[in-house]
């Protein structure tokens, strides 16, 4: 095991942990940036650490997400993230589900 300062991170996207059961990644986002539409087979998590995200949903749902706010969600639904300032947030994916 390896402890991460993420307040040390200098990149825009960094893979923190990458296992059988989930990945987690780093994302800095400029402000308009963010993730286009996209969906997994699987669940995630997103937790804002600075800043203000959109997390809009295919289905109608849409957050507005600020530091310290955390969001679990079904990430089959086709969704987008969008940064409205400069944030920095963490992501969790798990493994696929099986089909």
């Amino acid at each position: 095991m390896n402890v991460i300062n993420i307040n040390k991170i200098d990149t825009n996207r960094e893979f923190l942990v990458v296992n059988e059961k989930f990945k987690t990644l780093f994302f800095k986002f400029e402000e308009g940036k963010g993730l286009p539409n996209h969906s997994h087979n699987g669940f995630a998590t997103i937790q804002v650490l600075s800043g203000i995200v959109d997390i809009e949903f295919e289905n109608g749902e849409n957050f507005e997400l600020k530091e310290g706010d955390f969001l679990p969600f079904d990430a089959r639904i086709m969704h987008n993230v969008i940064a409205r300032v400069c944030s920095k947030v963490l992501v969790t994916i798990s493994q696929p589900l099986a089909k």
